[in-house]
């Protein structure tokens, strides 16, 4: 079964580690290349361009500059690159890192971007974006291989050019269809996880419905335009499975004359054996001294340890108020063989910190077996935790949780079933095969 995902992104991510578990063979295509591609998946722009993929992502000072230049680093959430005391560009980091660099951003005089460089995670320079007046008009991907390849934003034109021929599609779907001719995959089967251009590929090239839909977002109003269409009058869809069966239930009764076939399937997570905890300590990651709630839940779990860390060093606002409770225990500057000792060590997360998502700490302790509750608006990973609306219910579900190994585990249950019952293997492969 020929799977084309949009882009290599989370919920990617989720549904080939869940296909993986489940056994189920597919031939992955990632149509956009944004810096990362897993072992055994295609992506036009790689082959094509042959950007290799070893070595390790650019750390901030790696950053190849003009001489005379040199790079800082303040309390910004980026990058400089400065020349006689001007900003000439900024560096651009991954999320979820300490300071790898994801683009940097080259400044005009009037200090709008005049093109943007990409690295990917092997420290490569892979594509150039070109701006005029603050609008991207050309991305260009190149490597070691024999082809560069060019997209015009405003046209939508794909070309592709070697020294000795030239390549031209009218658009990115037309540029996916000829890399699967080309390449001679088989596509009598689809699996998608996107209405954008995995769904257009696939009614571009099928004489009759051929493709199942995997839906791993929410839907708070009416289905979007295109499921719709295809709900009333299939041209590519088979079938659509949702990893919500509330969405499931919802769009089943909007159409229940569809000849589209609805299931259900949550992602098959492979949980941690969880032994040697404490079952009275909550772990917190942060990049802030913003924790909303923080010093209500010290007073009110004086018998509870709360351990926060960072990867930096930690402001005097934390360290006065872990000079007043004994019950804090702050860890700056913690590395990652440090993070997943304290992951180990804790029976609950808390997401309550109001910065960005850590190194992807979130979905690590919801596998890991921890217990993960979050307070809104911050949840970084709102999948993979409860969220709770208010201090005051996020302490009663922490009460629940470190109370008892019964507390715990009703705890545990409702956080992994919150979208839907476990799928298991079998289900997988009732769907699939």
């Amino acid at each position: 079964m020929l799977a084309l995902f949009d882009a290599y992104d989370d919920a990617t991510k989720e549904l080939m580690r869940s296909l993986a578990t489940a056994g189920v063979a597919v031939t992955p295509v990632i149509i956009q290349y944004d810096g990362e591609l897993p072992d055994g998946a295609l992506c036009p722009f790689v082959t094509y361009t042959g950007i290799a993929r070893t070595g390790r992502p650019l750390f901030f000072n790696e950053v190849p500059i003009p001489p005379w230049c040199e790079i800082r680093q303040g309390r910004e959430s980026y990058g400089e690159i400065r020349h006689d005391g001007g900003v000439v560009g900024r560096i651009n980091y991954e999320p979820n890192s300490f300071r790898q660099v994801e683009s940097v951003d080259w400044l005009l005089p009037d200090g709008t971007v005049g093109h943007t460089d990409h690295y990917d995670r092997y420290g490569t320079r892979y594509a150039t974006t070109h701006y005029s007046g603050g609008t991207a008009y050309q991305t260009v991907y190149q490597g070691p291989g024999e082809w560069a390849i060019e997209i015009d934003h405003v046209s939508r034109l794909v070309t592709m050019r070697s020294q000795s021929a030239l390549f031209a599609f009218e658009t990115l779907t037309d540029f996916v269809s000829h890399f699967i001719d080309d390449q001679q995959l088989s596509d009598d089967r689809i699996l998608i996880n996107s209405l954008s251009h995995p769904l257009f590929v696939a009614r571009r090239r099928a004489a009759e419905p051929n493709t199942i839909l995997f839906w791993q977002e929410p839907l708070r109003g009416e289905p979007p335009g295109n499921m719709a269409a295809e709900l009333e009058e299939p041209r590519s869809l088979t079938g659509i499975v949702f990893c919500d069966e509330r969405v499931q239930r919802k769009v089943a009764a909007q159409y229940p004359e569809t000849p589209v076939r609805l299931s259900y399937l949550s992602h098959l997570g492979q949980f941690a054996d969880k032994h040697g905890y404490d079952p009275q300590r909550v772990f917190t990651l942060t990049n802030t001294d913003q924790i909303p709630a923080l010093a209500e839940l010290l007073e009110a779990f004086p018998d509870v340890t709360f351990s926060v860390a960072a990867l930096t060093l930690m402001s005097e606002k934390l360290h006065e108020l872990g000079s007043r409770h004994a019950n804090l225990t702050l860890v700056p500057r913690i590395t990652q063989g440090g993070i997943r000792e304290e992951l180990d060590k804790a029976s609950v997360y808390l997401d309550i910190n109001a910065g960005a998502h850590v190194l992807d700490v979130v979905k690590a302790a919801y596998y890991l077996g921890l217990v993960v509750l979050a307070l809104a608006p911050h949840a970084k990973a709102p999948d993979h935790s409860r969220v709770l609306e208010t201090p005051d219910e996020l302490k009663a579900q922490l009460a629940a949780a470190v109370s008892a190994p019964e507390g715990r585990a009703a705890a545990l249950d409702e956080l992994h079933t919150q979208r839907g019952p476990v799928s298991t293997v079998e289900d997988y492969r009732r769907v699939f095969d």
